[in-house]
């Protein structure tokens, strides 16, 4: 039955409404495929779709920035100067001025580094945000944003690979203070810019003091084993380094390679690592890979506890410009650190007469740089087959 035949049967006949109305059945359905009838939400959530972990700037311990320089002690004095002598005999040097045989000191110094994390709203943004379906809150939004990506940014930074360069303006990064002379030759050929480090210089001079330890095989990439890893502990402890300020940093890949590695033995290797607990460790307030005994995750080798990063590549150029898996890191904590000129501090510049714009401007910002005051303790192993 059509809609006139439906009126007018309704009216018994009588009336003939459509025509004389002008009633008529619309031509048309409301539909999704009407835009201005039907406008997608989103709402003021926002899911985040990255990893925002960043936890080796808290590895590191913090210390004030008193001062830019301080010295080392580089070699002792020769062992002529220290022997016996005979009854009444001489001795040498007096002790009224610094004579004679005495030990090597050398002088190092660092360079503030200022990292900052800026972000601006407009007015008008701010306005419209709340007024449409915005982000409610944009400036704490992106404030929280900014927070996680400050920190984000400081742990890629830290952990960068040498070869990409001098530091620059950025903080320094833990794989040039692991970086010995001779290792970054065999990677690269452009050795000052890759190897030098506070504007030291003497790695590139040959001193071998400003060396780190690395475990490497001159870009001949070799499957990861236990005893790499014994060699590079061995290297710090008889350099120096104590057990306990000892961990070991490296990527997600490296983790399962050494899981893998370890699990799958029957040797003192697994024997070693059952002895360790089910707890993590901790180092300033981190904590470490969680151990479990001999089939799950593993928190120490050695009684050296483990932390894994996202910011370590799982793989990395090798100096025959292929591929080999990422680093290892062997950090020897002690002698590591942040030197702070200005903690993590949240800018904001408000005043829009002062800004003379109609917006409102904001930044972390954090001042320091990372220090190491002891090279030939801390450990790089490379060259890994991926």
């Amino acid at each position: 039955m059509s809609f006139t035949d439906y009126v007018n049967a309704y009216y018994k006949g009588g009336l003939d409404i459509s025509a004389r109305y002008g009633i008529r059945k619309a031509n048309d359905e409301a539909s999704t495929a009407d835009a201005a009838y039907f406008n997608t939400m989103y709402g003021a959530t926002v899911f985040n779709q990255l990893n925002t972990k960043s936890d080796v700037f808290k590895l590191l311990r913090k210390e004030g920035w008193t001062q830019s320089g301080w010295r080392v002690l580089t070699a002792r004095s020769a062992s002529a100067s220290n022997a016996g002598i005979a009854e009444g005999g001489s001795f040498g040097a007096t002790s009224s001025s610094v004579e004679g045989d005495i030990p090597d000191l050398a002088e190092v110094s660092a360079t503030i580094k200022e990292i900052v994390s800026p972000f601006t709203v407009t007015t008008r943004a701010a306005i419209l945000a709340e007024a449409d379906d915005g982000v409610k809150g944009l400036a704490t939004f992106l404030r929280q944003q900014a927070a996680e990506a400050h920190s984000y940014y400081i742990d890629a930074m830290l952990t960068a690979d040498y070869a990409a360069g001098v530091a620059g303006d950025n903080f320094e990064t833990l794989t040039r203070v692991c970086a010995n002379y001779a290792q970054v030759g065999a990677r690269s050929g452009t050795i000052a810019a890759e190897v030098d480090i506070y504007d030291l210089g003497a790695r590139g001079d040959g001193a071998t003091w400003a060396d780190g330890y690395v475990s490497g095989a001159g870009g001949t990439n070799r499957v990861l084993s236990l005893d790499l890893l014994d060699a590079t502990i061995q290297n710090a402890i008889e350099n120096g380094a104590s057990y306990d300020n000892l961990i070991f940093l490296m990527g997600h890949q490296q983790l399962t390679e050494l899981k893998q590695l370890i699990t799958a033995g029957t040797s003192n290797a697994t024997w070693r690592m059952a002895l360790e607990a089910q707890a993590p460790k901790g180092t300033n307030g981190v904590a470490s890979e969680p151990g479990m005994n001999l089939d799950g995750r593993m928190g120490y080798y050695d009684s050296i506890p483990i932390y894994a990063t996202q910011h370590l590549a799982d793989a990395m150029t090798d100096q025959s410009g292929g591929t080999s898996m990422g680093p290892i890191m062997l950090l020897d904590m002690e002698h590591l650190y942040m030197k702070i000129a200005a903690p993590t501090t949240f800018l904001a510049q408000e005043d829009l007469a002062n800004v003379q714009a109609l917006k409102r401007n904001y930044a972390f910002m954090t001042a320091g740089e990372l220090i190491a005051t002891k090279f030939a303790t801390q450990g790089l192993i490379t060259d890994l087959k991926q």
